[in-house]
């Protein structure tokens, strides 16, 4: 005797609902609260290691890719370890690594400018050996500040603005000093405002949407993020946002949305290597979140934008966007938009600091 078809509708959605509530109940624990770190409650009184932990209240407000936050921490003494969580690593969107290393970088950066700015002495030796070992960071304090205190004020106040961009540009003295970032030779940033590259740039924005949400590979694990609250929108909603990239065509959107997005911006931003390995990628990362915390300094929006770099065929086009000295090699790291927009409304929530801290 065949199922009737209320019974295969009542049965469908009972499914769906606990699916949903299930997915809900497992997701990580994450809240704002990260985002409330207060300069003054610096323990200055307190042992090294409570004083090295309160600098780590300002790495993991740092920039991710699906806001993944893949690291952890270990203190010992003087020194801080940072070691790349993998469990956040995006196997299709990322299979060679590159983003995960961009946002240790990044992390790494914002741990730098909070030791300057509360008197440390930093020193960084990168992939010194453990598995997994990303910097091993010696902190000594001491130390006068050397960085421009915005930078470290801009921590708490840093987000990736979507929204659309005003056409207006940037003042010159701004443009110069967001130029002049740089942590290493190796490492160029190129902001750029013509209309051939921004064509050519869109044109490979579109083609690596078309690739990505037509792999349903790539959507699922989109998905798998989204429903995990870790990129905004958190319980019932984060599991509908799941649904909603798993199950529709969204590619046809999200060309639309980029294009608007794209043509809309005055500058686009391009962070390259002369290298490509994993070092070259961290260093990337310190230099996009250094020049991130300038942006938020003066006013100035940012919005990474990686499709291209997470496709081959689009990525190895975009290495040959940018002109490149004769003889010379060119590896783009990250790309972004750059311009005045309209605010932000909140920050995206972060894992407790005591979940990422390696327990001996």
């Amino acid at each position: 005797m065949g199922v009737s078809t209320a019974k295969v509708l009542v049965i469908s959605t009972f499914l769906i609902i606990g699916m949903v509530l299930a997915g809900v109940l497992m997701q990580p624990k994450t809240s704002m609260d990260a985002w409330n770190v207060k300069e003054g409650d610096f323990p200055a009184n307190a042992s090294p290691e409570e004083r090295l932990t309160f600098l780590l209240r300002y790495a993991i407000l740092a920039p991710s890719s699906y806001n993944t936050q893949p690291w952890n921490f270990n203190i010992s003494g003087t020194e801080i370890d940072i070691f790349a969580d993998k469990s956040g690593w995006l196997q299709v969107a990322d299979p060679d690594y590159r983003e995960l290393y961009l946002s240790l970088g990044c992390c790494l950066e914002n741990l730098r400018v909070s030791a300057d700015h509360f008197g440390y002495n930093c020193s960084v030796a990168y992939f010194p050996g453990p598995k997994d070992l990303v910097a091993r960071v010696v902190l000594q304090p001491g130390a006068s500040p050397t960085l421009d205190p915005r930078l470290f004020s801009a921590i708490p106040s840093r987000l990736t603005n979507r929204n659309l961009y005003e056409g207006r540009a940037i003042k010159d003295a701004d443009l110069i000093t967001l130029q002049s970032f740089g942590l290493d030779k190796d490492i160029r940033t190129s902001l750029v405002t013509d209309s051939t590259t921004k064509k050519k740039f869109l044109d490979l924005i579109v083609r690596a949407d078309q690739i990505q949400y037509s792999d349903a590979n790539f959507k699922s694990e989109l998905g798998h993020w989204l429903s995990q609250g870790s990129m905004g929108p958190t319980g019932v909603q984060a599991k509908i946002d799941q649904m909603n990239v798993v199950f529709l065509d969204n590619g046809p959107e999200q060309i639309r949305m980029d294009s608007e997005l794209i043509n809309s911006t005055p500058y686009l931003g391009f962070i390259s290597s002369n290298g490509n390995d994993s070092k070259s990628q961290v260093l990337a990362g310190e230099t996009l979140e250094r020049l991130w915390l300038a942006a938020t300094a003066l006013g100035v929006s940012l919005h990474p934008m990686s499709q291209a770099l997470e496709v081959q065929e689009t990525k190895n086009e975009l290495d040959k966007l940018l002109p490149i000295e004769a003889g010379s090699t060119q590896h783009v790291q990250q790309t972004f938009r750059l311009g005045y927009a309209g605010p932000v409304k909140e920050h995206t929530p972060r894992r407790p600091l005591e979940d990422v801290l390696i327990k001996e």
